[in-house]
């Protein structure tokens, strides 16, 4: 092979992994960890918002926010639990459990089951409870 078709294929590779590294890039995930006025603000404004509250069946019983689905983080088919919701994971979903801490865990399975924007109540519903917003029991 002449000199020439070796460095264009050699050019030619490196493009076409520059380009997939620039692709991988554009689709991660957009975490947005957000404090309880402005999740209140931004679940206000978004229509049909997905709204998760990751904690135990008893935690949600004693108040949960509005339309929030109860997918409980403890669960061993925490993931699956998610996906047979058929959420859509081109719309942004909010996630929130009781301090932050197990939602601050479960960004990397939502990231995993590929949702673009993630909203999570960074002080979780106890924050919630302190600005005495909205709660359903």
């Amino acid at each position: 092979m002449s000199k020439k078709l070796i460095l264009f294929i050699l050019l030619s590779l490196s493009m076409s992994t520059y380009a997939q590294v620039k692709l991988d890039k554009a689709i991660e995930s957009k975490v947005i960890n957000i404090r309880a006025q402005n999740f209140y603000a931004t679940l206000q404004q978004t229509k049909n918002p997905q709204l998760l509250d990751i904690r135990t069946k008893r935690e949600y019983q004693r108040g949960h926010l509005k339309n929030a689905i109860l997918v409980d983080y403890y669960n061993p088919n925490f993931a699956n639990n998610i996906k047979k919701l058929h959420l859509d994971t081109n719309k942004p979903v909010f996630i929130y459990c009781r301090s932050g801490h197990r939602s601050g865990h479960a960004i990397k399975i939502f990231k995993k089951l590929g949702f673009k924007v993630i909203y999570n109540l960074v002080f979780g519903i106890n924050e919630w409870y302190t600005q005495k917003l909205p709660i359903e029991i």
